[in-house]
């Protein structure tokens, strides 16, 4: 017993210290995302990837933010500039290990948070000279984060042979989703929202088992005598396979001696069957933070366009995601004279933000016009190559300030 307390507790992480868990006692096993919900459905983190719409959500959110450009920049006297010539670029730009590319790497990050509230990344360093060559993420469940006496926190991590090592949060480098105040990893959906994940798969599993049945629903068979205990089992089982097989046949069951079957079970229509399979894909949408339309749920969709929709996307659902994992990659992969000279990560997401070629076109026009860019800006965000002469500010000659204009067309001594 002390063994399975002891490796629940080390799988479980810091949050459970103190918690009595035992076979016969169920209380602090819901930690876990062990325990059954309301419907009578055991949800873990794998089920929410079983819920189409919790896979579509979740899809939907690791994709794009895996397709987001991730740049390190730093600050000159020109303005900011894409640190090309850094090691630490073509890392997080285009493969942060040997094994993942940067969109695979964003993308586990992203639903390692949507699905556990926490993604980790130990960062492997030249000890020499502290150069970063390899980020490696690596499951929530193979890192313990620990609070020591004097307040420091550490983590340890288990690699696949069981062996454990202690690291800080700069060697780590941990992305904590959504969560409480004093807890170190965030909040997973599957444990805060089980209940409501639950019954998604209840509806689903009332659908396929009634479907799987033929669509007859459950009843009670009457006849004109007593079969007896005995009797009765062995009918059922027999009627059960005899109804069974007559549906695989396409035959129609026919019963005798005044045998009578009435349906007690309630019909789909009277349930709502359908209103609450819909009611729960907004429910899971809710969870996730992803707009219903999305989600190919276009009853109440009411964008008029595509960038309006993105918008709104980016700004309550991606940006949460994007700030904690720019932080978390600051935090850990920069040096403090590093963020204070001006050096940072951030994800480009003019792409996402694009409109349509003539509201592009309008937008360039006025950012030109207003000596707010250049053209070969301009055609960086188009994808063109760069121009001669394209790295000029240029000033539109029918506007000047109005004490200008007031000086040149005062008269002059002797002007009539």
């Amino acid at each position: 017993m002390n063994i399975i307390r002891r490796s629940l507790l080390h799988a479980a992480g810091w949050v459970l210290k103190g918690t009595d868990l035992s076979l016969t006692d169920p209380q602090g096993w819901g930690v876990l995302g062990a325990g059954r919900t309301w419907a009578n459905i055991s949800v873990s983190d794998t089920t929410q990837l079983q819920i189409t719409t919790a896979w579509s959500a979740i899809r939907l959110i690791a994709e794009t933010v895996g397709t987001l450009p991730l740049h390190l920049y730093r600050t000159t006297s020109k303005g900011r500039e894409r640190a090309k010539d850094d090691s630490r670029y073509a890392l997080v730009r285009w493969q942060p290990c040997e094994y993942l590319t940067a969109p695979e790497w964003k993308e586990s990050m992203v639903v390692s948070l949507a699905t556990l509230g926490q993604a980790y990344n130990p960062i492997t360093r030249f000890e020499s000279t502290g150069r970063v060559i390899e980020i490696q993420p690596v499951h929530k469940s193979r890192v313990q984060p620990e609070v020591r006496r004097d307040g420091s926190v550490i983590y340890w991590l288990t690699d696949r042979h069981g062996a454990r090592r202690q690291l800080t949060r700069r060697d780590i480098m941990p992305v904590r989703g959504f969560g409480g105040v004093g807890q170190l990893e965030g909040f997973a959906p599957h444990q805060i929202h089980s209940n409501s994940l639950g019954l998604s798969v209840a509806l689903e599993k009332y659908a396929a088992e009634f479907f799987g049945s033929g669509g007859q629903p459950l009843g009670i068979i009457t006849g004109d005598y007593d079969p007896g205990e005995k009797s009765r089992d062995q009918f059922r089982k027999s009627l059960s396979k005899y109804i069974r097989e007559s549906r695989e046949k396409g035959e129609h069951p026919f019963f005798a001696d005044g045998t009578k079957y009435t349906p007690i079970s309630t019909t789909n229509n009277d349930s709502q069957f359908i209103e609450a399979r819909k009611l729960q894909i907004a429910e899971v949408a809710r969870i996730y933070r992803v707009p219903l339309h999305m989600l190919m749920e276009t009853d109440k969709a009411s964008y008029n366009n595509t960038e309006q929709a993105n918008k709104h996307f980016l700004d309550y659902t991606l940006l949460a995601y994007l700030t904690r994992i720019e932080a978390s990659l600051n935090s850990c992969l920069l040096e403090p004279s590093e963020r204070a000279a001006g050096m940072y990560f951030e994800f480009d997401v003019n792409n996402l933000l694009r409109g349509d070629s003539t509201a592009r076109a309008d937008q360039y026009l006025k950012l030109r016009q207003a000596s707010a860019i250049t053209g070969n800006e301009i055609r960086e965000r188009e994808n063109l190559p760069r121009v001669d002469g394209g790295d000029d500010l240029y000033a539109p000659l029918n506007m000047a300030p109005l004490d200008l204009l007031r000086e040149h067309f005062k008269p002059k001594e002797g002007d009539q």
